[in-house]
């Protein structure tokens, strides 16, 4: 475009434009103007046609550089692209890697989100689990920093930046936290003694339910690009990966450990039909292993009072202290009430006043260096005969799994006792069986002499009832009693007060008399007859 005279031009423009003739060049792209390159003259007066040409040849390498810085920005931007992609993919990878190394325990997988999050975000990073009405800080990492905070616990509410994406379940977005109304004057506070301007917090999901939220925090105000809430997501997800990959592994573990357990326990039964002690001794053991007790006891009751028959060991001086301490009636301990009933009973904190634990059991406790307990009753025919008892060092209550383990081992404990029951019942049995046989068979070779078969039926009674003296009183022809047979020392006494008369005034006279047996369970009773 060529204005040899732009007089009119100027005349509307006076004082602004002060050139005679102009000479534009466009620049163009595609077919497209984009631009323009002019020059002026103060004179009119045409340009001459190679300064025409040399001008267009300006705008075109005008265009071809501003074609080349677009093409450059736009190569920079894809190569930012693909490293970004590719620091990602590495750092995702990397986590990854974690994960499948740490079976058991979660925490490294936490750790390592947190240092990729701030070496790609370059900004501060925070992850948080949920327990109960609780948020427990399992990682938290702030850029300039290796040392990784953990173990801190906040309330769980929707006035603070994870407790909202827990509760709420979705991605807590806060370009300018000064903003927010709805955040607390507390997480403001502590906000703002970090220096935090903006954070954005997702969920961590499992099964529809948030267990947990992951964060970035930082000191300027402004949004967060999608992409890098689409990889705090990712983070998201694999710390949820790794959290029931640990799970299933220590349920698989635990599943293991206890089906061994129990076997082992179910092996020392087979193995001890006639002594319920070695299988007493193998629940203490494997309930102590088992669920992670301080120390485990087996007890028996008996006449209303608890006997201690087996216990993992402490120390010397502490188990004198349990020992000396058994047996003990059960009204002693009321907690044990639920025992009776077969109920499970718990002491979460032996030093709370708020349990009432006796004084007792409470110096038994520090003695022993335990905090909580738990006990579990042995039950037979809806009758408590028993209990477990595993303590811990740490106060607090039990996991319910470790609840149905001890009932587990308790079960096996009565299974072991009524088989050695009806072991020693069917040996008893055989043995009475075999005493009156041989006693029959000395009945049968002695029709003349009574003397070899009361021979005979003292020793089956002297076997059988494991007595020291055994005798047989005989009416004689007088009518009188006298000292037929004998087994055992003493006999010299028993002779000098027969014979007796057929009487009630002993126990052989009033057992000839009455017709029946005669049994005192003690002989020093004022009531008991005896001669």
């Amino acid at each position: 475009a060529l204005s040899p005279d732009a007089s009119v031009y100027s005349q509307r423009n006076v004082g602004k434009l002060p050139y005679r003739a102009s000479c534009a060049a466009p620049l163009i792209r595609e077919g497209k103007g984009i631009g323009v390159i002019a020059i002026t003259s103060p004179e009119p007066g045409a340009l001459p046609e190679k300064q025409k040409q040399l001008l267009q040849t300006f705008a075109d390498q005008a265009v071809i550089a501003i074609e080349n810085v677009r093409l450059f920005k736009e190569l920079d931007a894809r190569n930012r692209d693909v490293t970004e992609a590719l620091e990602r993919q590495t750092a995702t990878a990397e986590i990854l890697k974690v994960i499948s190394g740490s079976t058991t325990d979660v925490q490294p997988v936490f750790e390592a989100i947190a240092r990729s999050g701030v070496r790609l975000f370059g900004t501060a990073m925070v992850l948080r689990l949920a327990e109960g009405d609780q948020m427990i800080r399992v990682a938290e990492l702030h850029p300039g920093s290796t040392e990784i905070k953990r173990g801190d616990s906040t309330k769980l509410d929707d006035r603070s930046y994870s407790g909202r994406a827990i509760l709420r379940r979705q991605v807590v977005l806060m370009p300018d936290l000064g903003a927010e109304t709805w955040v607390s004057e507390e997480t403001r506070k502590l906000s703002a003694d970090r220096g935090v301007r903006s954070a954005v917090f997702v969920p961590m999901m499992r099964d529809n339910e948030a267990i947990g939220a992951i964060g970035l925090m930082r000191k300027f105000i402004g949004s967060f690009p999608e992409k890098q809430i689409e990889l705090l997501q990712t983070f998201a997800d694999q710390a949820v990966i790794a959290i029931e990959n640990v799970r299933l592994f220590n349920e698989t573990q635990q599943a293991l450990e206890r089906q061994t357990g129990t076997a082992e326990i179910l092996k020392v039964i087979a193995n001890s039909p006639s002594d319920v002690q070695p299988v007493f001794e193998a629940i203490a053991s494997s309930s102590n292993r088992l669920i992670g007790g301080f120390s485990t006891a087996v007890f028996r009751i008996n006449d209303d009072a608890l006997h201690l028959v087996a216990f993992t060991p402490t120390n010397p001086t502490a188990d004198d202290a349990l020992k000396a301490s058994f047996p003990r009636p059960l009204d002693a301990f009321p907690h044990l009430a639920a025992i009776r009933n077969g109920e499970v009973a718990h002491i979460p904190d032996t030093e709370s006043e708020s349990n009432e634990v006796p004084a007792t059991m409470r110096a038994l406790a520090r003695l022993r260096g335990y905090r909580s307990m738990l006990f579990t009753p042995l039950m037979r025919d809806r009758l408590a005969i028993g209990m477990i008892s595993v303590t811990r060092k740490e106060p607090g209550p039990f996991a319910a799994h470790h609840v149905a383990l001890l009932q587990t081992f308790a079960d096996q404990a009565v299974i072991a006792i009524e088989n050695v029951r009806l072991f020693n019942e069917t040996k008893e049995a055989l043995e009475q069986q075999t005493a009156t046989s041989e006693v029959l068979r000395v009945v049968s070779g002695s029709m003349a002499d009574a003397q070899p078969v009361f021979a005979k039926i003292l020793d089956s009674c002297e076997r059988l009832f494991r007595g020291r003296l055994i005798g047989i009183n005989l009416v004689g022809p007088d009518g009188l009693i006298h000292l037929g047979a004998f087994n055992g020392p003493g006999r010299e006494g028993l002779e000098r007060i027969f014979p007796l008369a057929v009487d009630e005034r002993s126990d052989s006279g009033t057992a000839i008399v009455q017709r029946r047996v005669v049994h005192h369970p003690d002989v020093d009773d004022a009531q008991a007859n005896v001669p």
